[in-house]
């Protein structure tokens, strides 16, 4: 090792970048190899598993669909050959043009070919595969076998949802009756109380009638509930129920917050799945439970309005085509008695609206045309009921359509996306009839063999048999192969059919494994199972976890009364309590004022969590739910109903095993009835793990703590107690160096995909560090970016928000609604005007009237911060933020709480404000408090600026502290970096290079590092010595003015502030950031993922060109794209160099790999080689190639190649070409990147007036002409004058069109220019008289005209290259 020096490192981590730096202590920049130690490393954004999971899980849908169809065919094999030996190859040749079928199957036909019935007189007697099923479920006259099989292979192909697994073939009011006490359960833990006494015989009755319109259900069904629409959430709920749109808000109330109170859900509509997604994500998943049981009762209306009062779903669909052919027929008459250009064009032309598009074929005019149109069935009435209403209101026929429009049931089709909803049991109830008739004729199907069973009885357990879910994909074990997704656990090898599934697999082996496999891992002990979402103590945590929270007139309440609340109102009943019920219960016991409102805050609108598991049990068990022998059991029950609550077969049959002593029959049906899903993010073990108050000393339980204290988690787990020490100790595995550290070492870290290849890369470039230094950091500073999906997001722009908040109040003296109706979008970003506006025009703190001519003037107003910037860092506006005049007598910003004065006096405003939705409940609690911050508040404050919670950014810090157990891991937070900039007006401009990400892991040193020094580890212990020695000036302290003062302790000095005397420790961090010097690498790796990027199959016509592959490419048959389609977008693992020789010229070429032949590492040169003769024998137009060889196995995609003296990156390929990126970053200085973020603003905003603190306007077109040059001068004297492509000409030769251009247009020139020259990207330069597609380049795949063309290996940090000459290798 080297002699060990003291060096800082600087990470700054995002999903698709990591920065990185390395100083010494005073934040100088450390050099190594020649160079500057700091630079970025750039990679794709891994994406997570779940777009390969559903292609999987799709593939293994259609293998079992497919194998189940080929045990079918085995059955019926014998008896079909016995009449057709020819009727399975017809079968499987029907796909194929004639002259590829079978050598014994050269005819037309596809299903029949007797010598007297054909196909042709099949579809004549049948029009549908409905008609026949129909036909075999009512006759028991001999039929033909074949058709048997066709009407069983339907069925097959289409077997039905298996989601209700309770539903018989009879017995639907019981199962209705579950439904709706289902319903009923959810509703109340919503607060919404359905009607007690319903006749549930009639309710069914009307969700399945038919013919009538989902409005007149509802009205139907709202007269027999005695309910109406002045009950807001009942009638909303029933809406939903009958498939009409229904406004969350009206469902939930305070419960869906102000960005999505517009937000609305309907069964019906096509995008329901994307809008359950968001209404899921706001309200919550136990919320969203309601909705779930709602749809299962939209759905079983539904189903019964398919059936159409039938017994059986052939007879339906035969009766809903009868009808669609009689009303085509009477539709089509009264189109050409009154219209016939309508006629024309509803039923003889395709175009959207029609009735051919709807169908999706037209045979007229001599033109066949088929599906070139789609249109949905809403379109196609809407269409229509516009015509029918121009047409004579008197005609009978006329009207008789309109009332099926309005009923919807006009030309429905049999096959629609409603199909969804029928089950499994349906389809079985026919199939059961048709082979109970066909047994009379054909005896094969009631044989029996050696499994006891019948042809019938395998067939219809064939049907119904699902693989449980806790068994999952059974794999090819049978044959020796590995299933890299399975668990299952085999009793013995062979195939395994329904019939001996139990045989074959072990069901409780499997299911744990299952649970070992899918249970979700504690966030903070990753090595132990989370507890169910619904587990009586994930349940308790989380009620206790928010009750701590709780405080009455701005206090905290004692521990006695947090323990009495949740024994008498959360555990007596088990249900959800609203702010109503407890304050109820507050007035009850004495403890609140009758008339006092506001005075419990703490709680948003009332508790999230509440003890529903409970108050399921108290239902079944009564008061001995209450009792401590029962709580193992009910947990026990929990557990398994999350895991195995989908199979109610098997949740019974281990019920019944382990409790069937202590649970009557009727308790265990009702058990198995309830609802247990989702998984919490804590384990038992952590909520059981000991800790205690470093003050008292006391240890305890951490769920104790909860219950004998007044900390919420996260305040348990701060350095007041020692609960997190615990969690380090428990987590901490032998020490481990950097370099023993691969990538399967996070696989059991829980990382999502984006977070995982984050940390690898981190790693890689830390490893490197250290390699090169020859030692470890003294600390390490991290500073995470927050993924996308992290990030908050405002939906509802500020003016919107005034918008709606003045609508919903009665006229006042201003009409201020019109006020802000008449200001743009842009004024609203002025915090005074949307403060003033927020505040009704009056000053916060003396109630006076603000004058709007003065707002704008900082002598008269100003923006104060309640909780004092002293002590927080919070610029919230929702929260922190009011507008108040500037007095003498006001309120000193300093100072908090506010003055009791102040307080008395403008309470009843505040109050106002609060309840009309001007100011939150957290800006009123911070106005009203009316105690000071104690020392634990104070520290909490700081700690939020040091302590870090994300899994990705804790996992590196677990990484890394294990590597280097003697090096601090220091937390470095954005925010306070991104204020440090502003302070010092060190401007980051994303879009101009990716420098940025090294500056920021820079800063991430300077930044943590003083935080770091002046509050130490633990924050309290420093507020604590600041107070008892204020005049210390290491205690001296402003969360608002760190930089101001000259941070030190001891004898290390973090920073040092400017003076008159001395420029500090900001000139050596300007004078670094001003350097060009970061390194940049690029992660380049074999691609993998589908075989194409787009999955549309195109038609032969299309796939004639060039660029298109079979879509199975094992079927020789089908490999003709030009006959039967093809894809395209064919998608590459990365590139091979060839060289070969057509007719005495050597070529040497890069050629794409395709990812369908297989990962690179498995393929052999061979495979390459005779892969690639193919390709270029067909290319070069059947000239032989000879003396191919590979120059270089495997080049990847975003390899960094020198071509022609300029740096690219390699990306896609077209036919001949392949595109090369930029990967010259340009630099900038700070005066350039200051001006390029007013450029980006002004296009931002839309607005170019800005001016500066002179009053000078800061957009011009002299500074806008003179960055153009610059770009000019740059393409003349520097590296950018070998840039291969027509950009450089084009900017250099469109010089005096740019200067000609507006002041807004030339902006908008500039900045898609500076975009270029970090990507590279294809740009639009129409406004300057050039191309929408300028700036492409691209070299030619044949690079033997190329002067030079290098490829460059770098390592992670760019500290180490080679060079590979690939014209010479």
């Amino acid at each position: 090792m080297k002699e060990k020096m003291e060096y800082y490192l600087g990470l700054d981590m995002g999903t698709n970048s990591v920065g990185w730096a390395v100083t010494d202590k005073e934040y100088r920049l450390m050099r190594a190899k020649g160079k500057d130690l700091w630079g970025v490393r750039l990679f794709e954004r891994a994406n997570t598993a779940e777009e390969r999971r559903a292609y999987r899980i799709n593939r293994r849908r259609r293998q079992r669909e497919v194998a189940r169809i080929g045990i079918l065919k085995e059955l019926f094999a014998d008896e079909i050959a016995k009449v057709d030996a020819n009727f399975f190859a017809r079968l499987d040749d029907s796909k194929y043009y004639l002259d590829d079928r079978q050598e014994n199957n050269k005819q037309k036909y596809a299903i029949f070919a007797d010598k007297d019935y054909t196909d042709k007189e099949y579809f004549s007697q049948y029009q549908t595969i409905f008609h026949l099923r129909k036909e075999l479920i009512m006759s028991d006259q001999p039929h033909d076998v074949r058709l048997i099989y066709l009407a069983l292979l339907n069925m097959f192909k289409h077997r039905g949802h298996f989601l209700n697994k309770t539903l018989g073939t009879s017995e639907s009011l019981e199962s209705f009756f579950d439904m709706y006490q289902r319903l009923a359960v959810c509703a109340d833990g919503e607060g919404i109380k359905l009607p007690e006494t319903v006749d549930l015989k009639k309710l069914e009755q009307i969700l399945g009638a038919r013919g009538c319109s989902r409005k007149a259900t509802l009205e139907h069904i709202s007269e027999i509930m005695g309910i109406n629409k002045k009950n807001k959430p009942v009638y909303s709920l029933m809406q939903m129920i009958c498939g009409l749109d229904t406004k969350m808000i009206d469902l939930f109330g305070q419960k869906i917050d102000e960005e999505h109170k517009k937000i609305s859900l309907s069964f019906r509509t096509s995008n329901y799945e994307e809008m359950a997604e968001e209404v899921r994500n706001t309200i919550g998943d136990d919320a969203f439970e309601l909705i779930l049981t709602a749809k299962e009762m939209h759905d079983f209306g539904l189903l019964a309005e398919i059936m159409k009062g039938y017994s059986y779903l052939s007879e339906a669909r035969v009766a809903v085509y009868e009808e669609h052919r009689k009303d085509l027929a009477k539709l089509k008459a009264v189109f050409k008695q009154y219209d016939h250009k309508a006629y024309d064009e509803m039923f003889r032309i395709m175009k959207n609206g029609t009735y051919s598009a709807y169908v999706g074929s037209v045979n007229s005019f001599g033109k066949i045309e088929r599906r070139t149109v789609k249109t949905s069935r809403e379109e196609l009435l809407k269409n229509i009921k516009k015509i029918l209403t121009g047409f004579p209101e008197d005609d009978a026929t006329v009207q008789e359509f309109l009332g099926k429009i309005d009923s919807d049931t006009l030309l429905q089709k049999q096959l629609t996306a409603s199909n969804g909803v029928i089950p499994n049991q349906v389809h079985a109830k026919e199939m059961k009839v048709i082979l109970k008739n066909a047994e009379k004729y054909l005896p094969f199907l009631s044989e029996r063999d050696e499994t006891g069973l019948s042809v019938s009885e395998k067939i219809i357990a064939l049907f119904t048999f699902t693989i449980p879910y806790y068994v999952g994909p059974l794999g090819q074990q049978h044959l020796g192969k590995e299933c890299a997704h399975g668990w299952v656990e085999r009793k013995e090898k062979g195939t395994v059919y329904p019939w001996n599934f139990e045989q074959k697999v072990d069901l409780k082996a499997s299911a744990e494994h299952f649970i070992e496999r899918m249970v979700k891992h504690c966030t903070y002990l990753s090595d132990e199972q989370a507890l169910p979402k619904q587990s009586l103590l994930y349940e308790k945590f989380q009620v206790l976890n928010e009750l701590n929270n709780l405080k009455i007139r701005g206090e905290k309440i004692s521990v006695e009364l947090k323990q009495q609340i949740y024994q008498d109102v959360f555990e007596h009943t088990g249900k959800k309590v609203s702010m109503k019920q407890l304050e109820n219960y507050l007035k009850l016991n004495g403890l609140l004022e009758k008339d006092e409102k506001d005075a419990v805050t703490g709680i948003d609108g009332g508790f999230h969590s509440y003890l529903s598991s409970l108050g399921k049990f108290i239902g079944i068990l009564g008061e001995e739910a209450h009792y401590g022998k029962n709580q193992n059991m009910m947990e026990k029950i929990i557990f398994w109903g999350t895991v195995y609550g989908q199979d109610k077969k098997f949740l019974r049959e281990r019920l019944s095993e382990v409790y069937g002593d202590r649970l009557s029959k009727e308790q265990i049906r009702r058990i198995t009835g309830m609802k247990f899903e989702g998984w919490g993010r804590l384990s038992k073990e952590f909520l059981l793990l000991e800790g205690a108050s470093r003050e008292e000393g006391e240890i305890r339980t951490l769920i104790r703590s909860l219950w004998e204290t007044n900390e919420n988690l996260m305040g348990l787990l701060s350095e007041r107690y020692t609960y997190s020490e615990e969690v380090r100790e428990k987590t901490l595995e032998c020490e481990k160096s950097l370099s023993e550290w691969t990538i399967e070492d996070l696989e059991g870290m829980y990382l999502s995909a984006p977070v995982k290849r984050m940390v690898w890369q981190t790693l890689l470039i830390v490893k490197e560090l250290e390699k090169v230094l020859g030692c470890a950091p003294r600390r390490i500073f991290v500073e995470m970016a927050r993924e996308d999906a992290e990030k908050g997001r405002r939906t509802e722009s500020r003016k919107q928000k005034l918008q709606n908040l003045y609508k919903a109040i009665k006229k006042e003296e201003i009409d201020w609604k019109k006020e802000i109706d008449e200001k743009t979008e842009q004024a609203f970003r002025s915090k005074k005007l949307y403060l003033y506006y927020l505040q009704k025009g009056r000053c916060m703190y003396t109630g006076e009237s603000i004058r709007f001519e003065d707002l704008m003037n900082d002598n008269l107003y100003d923006i104060d911060h309640i909780y004092p910037r002293h002590f927080v860092k919070d610029d919230s506006l929702e929260q922190n933020l009011v507008l108040v005049k500037k007095e003498k007598n006001a309120h000193k910003s300093d100072v908090f709480p506010i003055e009791v004065d102040i307080q008395k006096k403008m309470s009843p405003f505040w109050k106002e404000l609060k309840e009309r939705g001007f100011i939150s409940e957290e800006k009123y609690m911070r106005l009203t408090r009316r105690y000071g911050f104690s020392e634990e508040e104070k520290a909490g404050f700081i700690n939020r600026q040091l302590v870090e919670t994300r899994q990705g950014t804790k996992s590196i810090t677990e990484i890394l502290g294990q590597a280097f157990p003697d090096v601090d891991i220091i937390f470095s937070k954005a925010s306070n970096v991104s204020e440090f900039r502003h302070i010092y007006g060190l401007y980051k401009v994303r879009s101009i290079n990716d420098f940025h990400h090294a500056h920021d892991a820079y800063l991430n040193i300077v930044v943590g590092n003083t935080y770091h020094v002046k509050f130490t580890k633990n924050p309290l212990n420093f507020i604590r010595e600041a107070e008892k020695n204020p005049q210390n000036a290491e205690n001296k302290y402003n969360m608002n003015r760190m930089f101001d003062w000259t941070v030190k302790r001891g004898n290390e000095t973090a920073w040092i502030a400017s003076s008159d005397k001395e420029a500090g420790s900001i000139k050596i961090v300007k004078a670094i950031l001003a350097k060009n010097t970061p390194l940049v690498t690029k992660r380049c790796a074999e691609a993998h993922g589908g075989i194409t990027r787009k999955a549309t199959i195109w038609n032969k016509n299309k796939a004639a060109g060039s660029g298109y592959i079979p879509v199975k490419m094992n079927d020789a048959r089908l490999l003709d794209v030009t006959k039967y389609g093809g894809l395209t977008s064919v998608s590459a693992s990365g590139y091979t160099l060839l060289e070969y020789d057509v007719k005495g010229k050597k070529i040497r070429s890069l050629e794409a790999i395709p990812i369908y032949l297989g990962r690179v590492s498995e393929l052999t040169n061979e495979a390459i080689l005779k892969y690639f003769e193919k390709v270029l024998i067909e290319e070069n137009k059947g000239k032989e190639i000879i003396e191919l060889r590979i120059c270089k196995k495997f080049i990847p995609r975003e390899s960094l190649v020198r071509y022609n003296g300029y740096y690219y990156y390699l990306g896609g390929k077209s036919v001949e070409q392949i595109v090369l990126k930029n990967a010259t970053q340009m630099a900038y200085s700070e005066e350039e990147t200051c001006y390029i973020k007013k450029i980006e603003k002004a296009i931002e905003k839309t607005y170019y007036e800005e001016v500066d603190k002179n009053k000078n306007v800061i957009l011009t077109k002299t500074r806008n002409n003179a960055m153009y040059d610059k770009f000019i001068i740059k393409y003349q004297n520097s590296i950018y004058q070998n840039q291969s492509g027509a950009m450089k000409n084009s900017i250099i030769g469109k010089r005096n069109e740019f200067l000609t251009l507006s002041l807004e247009k030339q902006c908008r020139i500039l900045k898609v220019l500076v975009e270029y020259f970090r990507t590279g990207d294809i740009i639009d330069l129409r406004e300057l008289g050039g191309s929408s597609q300028a700036g492409k380049v691209a070299m030619n795949k044949k690079i033997m005209g190329a002067s030079e063309l290098v490829l460059i290996s770098q390592s992670p940090t760019g500290l180490f290259q080679q060079e590979i000459d690939l014209l010479k290798i």
